[in-house]
């Protein structure tokens, strides 16, 4: 593939990981207020769907752009490691 689609690709994981990064903070802020539990966990299984699904659309991305990366197996792979927010 090209370098534009290399680039642009790149561009996108980047701003997922500030995406990613903003609702940590908002849930830290969550947590800070003493906001409604309830409301917390919402937010943090938002979080969690938002970054699983960003992973998957990355990694079909980084594949057609012949990035690779990942294309190992994920038996191993600790569901709730990296989880946003505790939950």
């Amino acid at each position: 593939m090209n370098d534009d689609i290399r680039r642009s690709v790149q561009e996108a994981q980047e701003s997922l990981v500030r995406v990613n990064q903003a609702f940590e903070g908002y849930l830290d802020e969550l947590k800070a207020n003493g906001s409604d539990p309830s409301e917390i966990i919402q937010v943090a299984k938002s979080a969690d769907a938002l970054k699983d699904s960003g992973h998957i659309y990355l990694s079909w991305a980084r594949h057609y752009a012949g990035m690779g990366g990942d294309e190992a197996s994920t038996e191993d792979i600790d569901e709730d490691e990296g989880r946003i927010g505790g939950f």
